[in-house]
Protein backbone atom coordinates (compact mmCIF):
# COMPACT_ATOMS: atom_id res chain seq x y z
CA UNK A 1 0.00 0.00 0.00
CA UNK A 2 1.26 3.55 -1.11
CA UNK A 3 1.21 6.38 1.03
CA UNK A 4 -0.65 9.60 0.24
CA UNK A 5 1.02 11.44 -2.33
CA UNK A 6 3.44 9.06 -2.93
CA UNK A 7 2.01 7.77 -6.27
CA UNK A 8 1.72 11.45 -7.52
CA UNK A 9 5.55 12.26 -6.45
CA UNK A 10 7.03 8.89 -8.07
CA UNK A 11 4.57 9.44 -11.26
CA UNK A 12 5.00 13.99 -11.29
CA UNK A 13 5.41 16.01 -14.43
CA UNK A 14 9.05 15.77 -14.31
CA UNK A 15 9.77 11.83 -13.54
CA UNK A 16 7.58 11.03 -16.66
CA UNK A 17 9.94 13.68 -18.74
CA UNK A 18 13.15 12.66 -17.34
CA UNK A 19 12.18 8.86 -17.95
CA UNK A 20 11.16 9.44 -21.76
CA UNK A 21 14.07 11.71 -22.69
CA UNK A 22 16.23 8.79 -21.64
CA UNK A 23 15.96 7.62 -25.30
CA UNK A 24 17.67 9.09 -27.57
CA UNK A 25 14.48 8.94 -30.24
CA UNK A 26 12.71 11.53 -27.68
CA UNK A 27 12.21 14.31 -30.21
CA UNK A 28 10.74 12.10 -32.57
CA UNK A 29 7.51 11.00 -30.58
CA UNK A 30 7.47 13.27 -28.55
CA UNK A 31 6.51 16.69 -29.26
CA UNK A 32 5.61 19.76 -27.20
CA UNK A 33 2.53 21.92 -28.50
CA UNK A 34 0.97 25.67 -27.79
CA UNK A 35 -2.64 25.34 -27.53
CA UNK A 36 -4.71 28.54 -27.00
CA UNK A 37 -7.28 28.70 -24.82
CA UNK A 38 -10.82 27.30 -26.21
CA UNK A 39 -9.06 25.13 -28.52
CA UNK A 40 -11.32 21.41 -28.58
CA UNK A 41 -9.87 18.43 -29.68
CA UNK A 42 -11.96 14.97 -29.70
CA UNK A 43 -10.02 12.18 -28.34
CA UNK A 44 -11.29 9.16 -30.68
CA UNK A 45 -8.05 7.34 -30.61
CA UNK A 46 -5.33 5.83 -28.89
CA UNK A 47 -2.56 6.25 -31.41
CA UNK A 48 -1.00 9.38 -28.28
CA UNK A 49 -1.27 10.42 -25.12
CA UNK A 50 -1.86 13.89 -23.60
CA UNK A 51 0.40 15.35 -21.17
CA UNK A 52 -0.29 18.32 -19.56
CA UNK A 53 2.96 20.91 -18.79
CA UNK A 54 1.11 24.12 -17.90
CA UNK A 55 -2.68 25.19 -18.49
CA UNK A 56 -5.67 23.74 -17.32
CA UNK A 57 -8.20 21.14 -19.50
CA UNK A 58 -11.45 20.31 -19.33
CA UNK A 59 -11.89 16.58 -20.32
CA UNK A 60 -15.41 15.78 -21.18
CA UNK A 61 -17.08 12.53 -22.31
CA UNK A 62 -18.96 12.92 -25.72
CA UNK A 63 -20.40 9.67 -26.02
CA UNK A 64 -23.74 8.13 -26.07
CA UNK A 65 -23.58 6.92 -22.38
CA UNK A 66 -21.05 9.60 -21.17
CA UNK A 67 -22.17 12.78 -22.31
CA UNK A 68 -22.04 15.56 -20.20
CA UNK A 69 -19.42 13.91 -17.64
CA UNK A 70 -17.13 16.05 -16.80
CA UNK A 71 -13.56 16.67 -14.94
CA UNK A 72 -10.62 19.17 -15.41
CA UNK A 73 -6.58 18.11 -16.01
CA UNK A 74 -4.28 20.15 -13.82
CA UNK A 75 -0.58 20.94 -14.58
CA UNK A 76 1.35 18.08 -14.57
CA UNK A 77 -1.22 15.18 -14.84
CA UNK A 78 -2.04 13.31 -17.87
CA UNK A 79 -5.51 14.45 -19.79
CA UNK A 80 -5.34 11.16 -21.93
CA UNK A 81 -3.33 7.80 -21.07
CA UNK A 82 -4.74 4.87 -22.63
CA UNK A 83 -3.69 1.97 -20.05
CA UNK A 84 -4.95 -0.74 -22.62
CA UNK A 85 -5.91 -1.25 -26.26
CA UNK A 86 -9.47 -2.71 -25.01
CA UNK A 87 -9.99 0.07 -22.93
CA UNK A 88 -13.70 1.02 -22.76
CA UNK A 89 -14.11 3.11 -26.10
CA UNK A 90 -15.72 5.98 -24.78
CA UNK A 91 -15.32 9.20 -27.07
CA UNK A 92 -13.77 12.44 -25.19
CA UNK A 93 -13.32 16.19 -25.70
CA UNK A 94 -10.43 18.50 -24.54
CA UNK A 95 -10.72 22.24 -24.54
CA UNK A 96 -8.23 24.39 -22.74
CA UNK A 97 -9.60 26.77 -20.34
CA UNK A 98 -6.64 28.32 -20.38
CA UNK A 99 -3.56 29.16 -22.89
CA UNK A 100 -2.07 25.69 -22.52
CA UNK A 101 1.41 23.42 -23.13
CA UNK A 102 1.00 19.86 -23.57
CA UNK A 103 3.12 17.11 -24.68
CA UNK A 104 1.29 14.70 -27.52
CA UNK A 105 3.36 11.43 -26.72
CA UNK A 106 3.30 8.64 -29.21
CA UNK A 107 1.54 5.50 -27.21
CA UNK A 108 4.08 3.05 -28.57
CA UNK A 109 7.09 5.37 -27.77
CA UNK A 110 5.44 5.66 -24.17
CA UNK A 111 4.81 1.90 -23.73
CA UNK A 112 8.19 0.71 -24.65
CA UNK A 113 9.51 3.70 -22.19
CA UNK A 114 7.22 2.57 -19.78
CA UNK A 115 8.41 -0.81 -19.64
CA UNK A 116 11.84 -0.64 -19.48
CA UNK A 117 12.33 2.45 -16.90
CA UNK A 118 9.13 1.83 -14.52
CA UNK A 119 8.53 -2.16 -14.26
CA UNK A 120 6.52 -1.22 -11.00
CA UNK A 121 3.88 0.74 -12.80
CA UNK A 122 4.10 3.99 -10.55
CA UNK A 123 3.18 5.97 -13.63
CA UNK A 124 0.09 4.36 -14.94
CA UNK A 125 -1.25 2.59 -11.26
CA UNK A 126 -0.97 6.81 -10.29
CA UNK A 127 -3.03 7.50 -13.47
CA UNK A 128 -5.39 4.54 -13.12
CA UNK A 129 -6.43 6.15 -9.26
CA UNK A 130 -6.88 9.38 -10.58
CA UNK A 131 -8.98 7.86 -12.87
CA UNK A 132 -11.11 5.85 -10.52
CA UNK A 133 -10.73 9.47 -8.44
CA UNK A 134 -12.67 11.43 -11.29
CA UNK A 135 -15.14 8.07 -11.85
CA UNK A 136 -16.35 8.59 -8.29
CA UNK A 137 -17.14 12.41 -8.92
CA UNK A 138 -18.88 11.36 -11.76
CA UNK A 139 -21.64 8.89 -9.81
CA UNK A 140 -21.87 11.09 -7.26
CA UNK A 141 -22.77 13.73 -9.37
CA UNK A 142 -25.23 11.78 -11.40
CA UNK A 143 -27.14 11.50 -7.99
CA UNK A 144 -27.18 15.12 -7.41
CA UNK A 145 -30.32 17.41 -8.24
CA UNK A 146 -29.38 20.58 -10.40
CA UNK A 147 -28.78 22.90 -7.65
CA UNK A 148 -27.27 20.27 -6.10
CA UNK A 149 -24.89 20.35 -9.46
CA UNK A 150 -24.02 23.66 -8.98
CA UNK A 151 -22.39 23.14 -5.33
CA UNK A 152 -20.75 20.08 -6.83
CA UNK A 153 -19.23 21.61 -9.81
CA UNK A 154 -18.29 24.40 -7.65
CA UNK A 155 -16.69 22.10 -5.36
CA UNK A 156 -14.65 20.36 -8.00
CA UNK A 157 -13.35 23.67 -9.36
CA UNK A 158 -12.02 24.56 -6.37
CA UNK A 159 -9.35 22.02 -6.73
CA UNK A 160 -7.81 24.18 -9.27
CA UNK A 161 -7.86 27.33 -7.18
CA UNK A 162 -5.88 28.76 -4.64
CA UNK A 163 -6.80 27.89 -0.60
CA UNK A 164 -6.36 31.40 0.56
CA UNK A 165 -6.89 30.09 4.07
CA UNK A 166 -8.42 27.48 6.62
CA UNK A 167 -11.62 26.65 4.66
CA UNK A 168 -11.99 29.34 2.06
CA UNK A 169 -10.66 29.26 -1.75
CA UNK A 170 -9.93 31.16 -4.52
CA UNK A 171 -11.41 29.58 -7.63
CA UNK A 172 -9.51 29.77 -10.90
CA UNK A 173 -10.10 32.96 -13.01
CA UNK A 174 -11.10 30.67 -16.14
CA UNK A 175 -14.62 30.06 -13.87
CA UNK A 176 -17.44 32.02 -15.23
CA UNK A 177 -21.23 31.37 -15.31
CA UNK A 178 -21.29 29.72 -18.51
CA UNK A 179 -18.83 27.63 -18.16
CA UNK A 180 -20.08 26.57 -14.33
CA UNK A 181 -23.63 26.05 -15.76
CA UNK A 182 -21.95 23.40 -18.86
CA UNK A 183 -19.92 21.43 -16.16
CA UNK A 184 -23.18 21.50 -14.09
CA UNK A 185 -25.56 20.55 -16.65
CA UNK A 186 -27.94 23.55 -15.84
CA UNK A 187 -29.04 26.42 -17.70
CA UNK A 188 -26.97 29.88 -17.51
CA UNK A 189 -29.98 31.57 -15.94
CA UNK A 190 -30.62 28.76 -13.38
CA UNK A 191 -26.96 28.91 -12.09
CA UNK A 192 -27.14 32.14 -12.28
CA UNK A 193 -29.75 32.83 -9.50
CA UNK A 194 -28.55 29.44 -7.34
CA UNK A 195 -25.04 31.83 -7.16
CA UNK A 196 -27.15 34.85 -6.17
CA UNK A 197 -28.76 32.79 -3.23
CA UNK A 198 -24.79 31.73 -2.31
CA UNK A 199 -23.24 35.55 -1.99
CA UNK A 200 -26.77 36.46 -0.10
CA UNK A 201 -25.56 33.94 2.31
CA UNK A 202 -21.80 35.02 2.31
CA UNK A 203 -20.67 31.67 1.15
CA UNK A 204 -19.46 33.19 -2.31
CA UNK A 205 -17.86 36.08 -3.55
CA UNK A 206 -18.09 36.71 -7.18
CA UNK A 207 -17.94 40.77 -7.68
CA UNK A 208 -14.57 40.50 -9.13
CA UNK A 209 -12.03 37.90 -10.41
CA UNK A 210 -10.51 35.58 -8.70
CA UNK A 211 -14.38 34.26 -6.97
CA UNK A 212 -14.07 33.16 -3.50
CA UNK A 213 -15.85 30.66 -1.32
CA UNK A 214 -15.88 31.51 2.10
CA UNK A 215 -16.78 28.72 3.39
CA UNK A 216 -15.70 25.10 1.74
CA UNK A 217 -17.06 23.33 4.71
CA UNK A 218 -20.94 24.26 3.93
CA UNK A 219 -20.53 23.88 0.40
CA UNK A 220 -19.50 20.32 0.65
CA UNK A 221 -22.34 19.69 3.44
CA UNK A 222 -24.71 21.27 0.82
CA UNK A 223 -23.74 17.68 -1.19
CA UNK A 224 -23.09 15.52 1.68
CA UNK A 225 -19.42 15.38 1.22
CA UNK A 226 -18.30 15.97 4.64
CA UNK A 227 -15.67 13.64 4.79
CA UNK A 228 -15.29 12.27 1.48
CA UNK A 229 -13.97 14.71 -1.02
CA UNK A 230 -10.13 14.03 -0.96
CA UNK A 231 -8.63 14.92 -4.81
CA UNK A 232 -6.17 12.80 -6.22
CA UNK A 233 -3.03 14.80 -6.08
Amino acid sequence: MYRDGELATLASFSNIMKLLKKDPQFNQYCTQHRIPKGTVQVVDNRKNAYLLENGYLSYTYTGKVGAGYFFITWPGSFAVLPISENQVPMIGEMRALTDVIWWKIDMNYLRKMLFMEDPRNHIMLSFALQTRYYLYLIVKKYHLSSVERVYFSLLLCTESGIQVKNNQAELPLFLNYGLLAEFSETSQSYTTRVLADLREKGVLQSSKKPWVITDVAYLRKLVSMDDEFHPFM
